[in-house]
């Protein structure tokens, strides 16, 4: 897992690779290293509109329970003169399993650190989603969303779909619910959405994706972060 689902940006492209450290413990790890042409949490950008690379290294102890680290180069375009932060490092453990044939859940816990800048950014999540064959809803809290902005709340959906010749969709949209006015100018609900178009060339994969948000330039303060864009990436996997 490169990242929680809901957390990943659409269009994020790995390259991974897996070894088995213990097969009669069932534990297991992998690694993924990547890049994209922009990357977009949560369908604002967190690179200035630049590329990223981005990995991270996950360990799966074959009975439900994982943990694992990801990184990405963020870069939130600071004034001259003032600190910037220059990448975002994510720390998880959570449980999955499934209820029933079809059926499946995922419950955990993610750290977000941000370094680089003397703010304080950091913040941290839990979150839980059920998966009813190619639909998945779920929800992730904050206590204190990143700069110290309060309680917030993000319901999702995605649906995928297989499509002929290796090729998949992937749809998406989530729900960004403030406790506080103050992340943005004057918003405190945003809704963020993405599509993806997937294609498998055996251990090659690539995608493209189209990601946005319905709030606008001068609420996003200022900039163009939050209105919809292209992103592309590939990946090799072994």
């Amino acid at each position: 897992m490169k990242k929680i689902a809901f957390a990943l940006t659409a269009g994020a492209m790995a390259l991974a690779t897996s070894s088995a450290v213990n097969a009669e413990a069932g534990l297991s790890a992998s690694a993924n290293l990547g890049v994209v042409t922009d990357y977009k949490f949560r369908g604002v950008s967190q690179t200035d509109g630049n590329p990223a690379i981005q990995g991270g290294v996950d360990l799966d102890f074959g009975n439900g329970i994982y943990l694992g680290t990801w990184a990405s180069q963020v870069d939130f375009a600071e004034p001259a003169g003032e600190e910037n932060t220059d990448f975002e490092q994510d720390f998880y453990l959570g449980y999955s399993g499934e209820l029933s044939s079809g059926i499946a859940y995922d419950v955990g816990y993610i750290y977000y650190a941000y370094h680089g800048s003397n703010q304080d950014e950091d913040y941290q999540e839990i979150y839980g989603s059920i998966s009813i064959s190619d639909l998945t809803l779920g929800l992730a809290y904050s206590d204190d969303y990143w700069d110290s902005t309060g309680e917030f709340y993000y319901p999702y959906a995605e649906y995928s779909f297989a499509l002929p010749s290796d090729m998949s969709l992937g749809l998406h949209v989530g729900a960004n619910l403030f406790d506080e006015v103050g992340f943005l100018e004057g918003e405190d609900t945003y809704l963020d959405y993405s599509i993806t178009l997937g294609k498998e060339f055996g251990a090659l994969s690539l995608s493209a994706s189209v990601v946005g948000t319905d709030i606008s330039e001068s609420e996003c303060f200022g900039l163009d972060w939050c209105e919809p864009s292209i992103l592309a990436g590939a990946s090799y996997s072994w």
